[in-house]
């Protein structure tokens, strides 16, 4: 402990003689370990912070898939979680939610819109939290029995959890609330109890209802989660579900046959494309941090070749081999610790930044701090990086001699031709990392780019969307509703500031669940072993005009379309290329329904629109249909107004002063398309906009690297270039000579760089929206750019060594 002490109050010495190198080798090294800490930090609470439930690694999301790649919502039937519930099985438990949106009425009457979750039968048990108050009984989960005469039996009405949230902001977390009434516009029912503090499934859910099950139910609109019994695999589960699909296919084969379950663990099915992003942007950080310390380390090893004739007088003085590398190796630690102490607050502020500029909206980030996890990281890298910067170094000295040390730090033409082999080494290396780095980059800059050039299908500039639900008694008919939903449409379309507005199901990009059907055309048999499936959407007369949708064959829907004419539907684009190919569409009639198609609802195409990507928009667009809201009135619908003026406060305003009048009980969430749009793409504007961030970096490190290293190289060449300026030789020659030799190591680390780039874009792009590992752009503009910076970096001592004075350079 006293050497270790007395070391590093030498290396202290040293640093307060240099202290140009000492802040230069600190702010370096803070650099890179900032940006990994900080990285790290997001890194560990998406993906290796223990999600809070107990046994988590047990947890999956379960899906379901068509083996033949027909298109599905992917969510569950209610006989599929029926037939789940083995308990002979590995699995423990299987349920799920379904999605609904409600009007919550505070004490005074104001509506709030509100999203709930139906929940199966064992949903809070699957994931191991105690409820905080109350819970729910079996007897909430029994299905509602018909009558002899096929009515529905009216039963009491679901009960209801809420969460924390709601729990301390309207109830004071009162723990007698178990049975007190809670108020929605279309229902007052019962709580039933109040959620676990930190269960979060579905993200920001407030609400779940009692849903009850019936073995019988083919829909598929559950989202579900299972738990492995413990010591149980994933392969055992998957045999047993593969058995009990089989099962549901002979009973319901227009249903599930072709259907198979998909496990995925939980946390990746909570974080999605997040995790790939975030370890693209790690190993780009991880190799900034190389980079930077192989900066670091060249700077120490063009130090200690000043400082060979002070360890030569050290050894004389009887001091070890051991004894030198371990006062180097401790230096290099030192600067490793102030470089970490100042990369942790560099990383903090830095993560800081990061939730600043929107990946708090992130799934798993929006709580995400500086932990002792993050804590361990930063001292291993301070122990990494200070073993890499000293390795140089430490090894010259190791593998020299008394001569040779004596020698590196003489005059003579022949000195530091080790020290000289490693830094070209190096600087190979620098080029290198510097061409991947910028690939990487380029790559989510492509990727990004090609999202935000894809055609959406719609419109989202200038346009608000919010939910709109019609629950009067005036609307509880067909017709009563028909008339109120083109009455709301004429209402808005009215107010001063709204060019154009309409209704619609499912508002592209929102996540809204929608019918997929299976689809009969007329005039061909229906093949249940081979069915053709399509999605359905519901429109009102304007709709497309109002999202920004184009009718490309026929006409839109009309106030005329009424119940008792001719049921009518507009197809996409994919829908009339992939089963309306070589035919006229217009005209076309065919049926859709589930289980089997609905012979009674047969439809006349009478316009294709163009597609939609309705959920993101690196998916591309499916089969699907519109029929007309004034045909198939809903009593909820999504409203999308196109604005004519900048104003969209006082628009907003105007609209809800409006719909206020129409019905003074419904609630108005207002939502900006583009904004939602931006959201959706809010993963890799991040990365791209880290990458972008380190690409730079990596170019001015790579800058300052090649400099250093030729500008010292020449600087032992010093006497050698006097000498042939001395003998005859040009500036000219002297000039090309020192450039010929950066230009060289340029090309060497520019073949090693791209190959590397290649290799490791072969795994990015399997994670990245339609790029190529091969792309020659991205690949070509990298290794232009990085030899352009080599070429620059060494014509400035290429040019200071033709300039030399021969007769100051030799008396020197």
């Amino acid at each position: 402990m006293d050497t270790l002490i007395q070391d590093v109050r030498v290396a202290l010495r040293s640093f307060r003689r240099s202290p140009g190198f000492a802040l230069t080798a600190i702010t370096t090294l803070a650099l890179g370990i900032g940006a990994t800490t900080a990285i790290f930090t997001a890194l560990s609470a998406v993906l290796l912070k223990p999600l809070p439930y107990p046994h988590a690694e047990d947890l999956y999301s379960l899906r379901t898939t068509l083996t033949d790649g027909r298109v599905t919502t992917g969510l569950l039937s209610g006989g599929e979680l029926v037939r789940s519930k083995d308990p002979t099985a590995n699995i423990a438990r299987v349920a799920g939610y379904n999605t609904g949106d409600l009007t919550l009425l505070a004490d005074d009457g104001t509506p709030t819109h509100v999203q709930v979750f139906g929940v199966s039968e064992g949903f809070f048990e699957l994931f191991g939290l105690p409820l905080t108050v109350g819970g729910y009984s079996a007897q909430d989960f029994q299905p509602v029995q018909p009558q002899t005469n096929g009515q529905q039996q009216q039963g009491p009405l679901p009960r209801i959890i809420i969460s924390q949230r709601i729990w301390k902001s309207r109830y004071n977390s009162d723990r007698d609330i178990v049975g007190k009434p809670i108020h929605f516009a279309e229902l007052t029912t019962s709580i039933a109890g109040v959620a676990p503090r930190d269960f979060d499934i579905p993200h920001g859910g407030d609400f779940w209802f009692a849903q009850p099950i019936r073995p019988a139910d083919v829909g598929h609109n559950f989202t579900a989660f299972m738990r492995l019994k413990p010591g149980a695999t994933l392969a055992r589960a998957a045999a047993e579900q593969a058995a009990i699909m089989q099962s549901l296919a002979v009973d319901y084969p227009s249903a599930d046959r072709g259907r198979a379950f998909v496990s995925r663990p939980l946390v990746d099915a909570i974080v999605g494309d997040m995790g790939p992003i975030l370890i693209i942007v790690m190993s780009a950080t991880e190799l900034l941090l190389l980079l930077e310390c192989v900066n670091v380390g060249n700077l120490l090893l063009a130090r200690g070749a000043a400082r060979a004739r002070e360890m030569a007088v050290r050894a004389a003085l009887g001091a070890g081999w051991g004894r030198l590398v371990r006062q180097l190796l401790t230096e290099s630690l030192v600067l490793a610790a102030a470089g970490t102490v100042a990369g942790v607050a560099l990383g903090t502020l830095g993560l800081r930044v990061l939730l600043a500029i929107g990946a708090s909206r992130l799934p798993r980030l929006d709580a995400v701090q500086f932990d002792g996890r993050a804590l361990i990281f930063a001292i291993a890298m301070l122990l990494v990086t200070g073993t890499i910067i000293g390795l140089a170094p430490a090894m010259r000295l190791a593998r020299g001699d008394m001569k040779a040390l004596m020698n590196d730090s003489s005059r003579s033409a022949s000195a530091g031709r080790g020290t000289t082999r490693w830094l070209m080494s190096t600087t190979v290396a620098e080029v290198a990392l510097a061409i991947m780095l910028l690939a990487g980059a380029g790559w989510l800059v492509r990727g990004f780019a090609n999202l935000r050039r894809t055609d959406a299908g719609f419109v989202p500039d200038k346009r608000v969307v919010f939910d709109v639900a019609l629950r009067g008694e005036q609307f509880r008919t067909v017709a009563g509703l028909q008339q109120g939903q083109n009455e709301l449409t004429e209402v808005l379309r009215r107010i001063p500031g709204v060019s154009n507005a309409g209704l619609m199901s499912a508002y592209p990009l929102r996540g809204s669940q929608e019918n997929v059907l299976l689809l009969q055309l007329n005039g061909e048999a229906f093949d249940p072993t081979k069915p053709s499936n399509t999605a359905q959407r519901f429109i009102g007369p304007g709709g497309f005009a109002a999202m920004g949708s184009s009718i490309i064959k026929g006409r839109d829907f009309q106030v005329s379309d009424v119940p008792t004419s001719v049921r009518v539907a507009i197809v996409n684009k994919t829908f009339a290329d992939r089963y309306l190919a070589g035919r006229d569409p217009i005209g076309a009639q065919f049926t859709a329904g589930y289980p089997v198609p609905d012979s009674t609802g047969e439809v006349t195409v009478v316009g294709v629109v163009n597609d939609v990507r309705q959920k993101s928009l690196g998916e591309a667009a499916q089969p699907a249909y519109y029929t007309s809201m004034t045909q198939n009135p809903i009593g909820r619908a999504t409203a999308v107004v196109e604005l004519s003026r900048p104003d969209v406060g006082g628009v907003e305003r105007a609209i809800r002063a409006e719909i206020k009048k129409f019905d003074p009980s419904m609630a108005l969430d207002f939502t900006d398309a583009s904004a939602m749009v931006r959201a959706t793409l809010s993963r890799q504007e991040l990365g791209m906009t880290l990458m972008l961030l380190f690409g730079i970096m990596a170019v001015v490190l790579a800058a300052v690297g090649i400099y250093g290293v030729v500008s010292y190289t020449g600087s032992l060449r010093r006497g050698e270039m006097a000498t042939r300026l001395a003998l005859g030789a040009s500036p000219r020659s002297v000039f090309l000579l020192v450039l010929r030799q950066g230009a060289t190591l340029g090309l060497i680390g520019a073949g090693v760089g791209i190959a590397l780039a290649y290799a490791s874009g072969r795994l990015v792009s399997s994670r990245v929206y339609a790029i190529q590992a091969s792309d020659p752009v991205i690949l070509s503009i990298a290794t232009v750019l990085i030899a352009s910076i080599t070429i620059l970096a060494t014509a400035i001592p290429a040019l200071r060594a033709a300039r030399l004075s021969p007769a100051d350079s030799l008396q020197a």
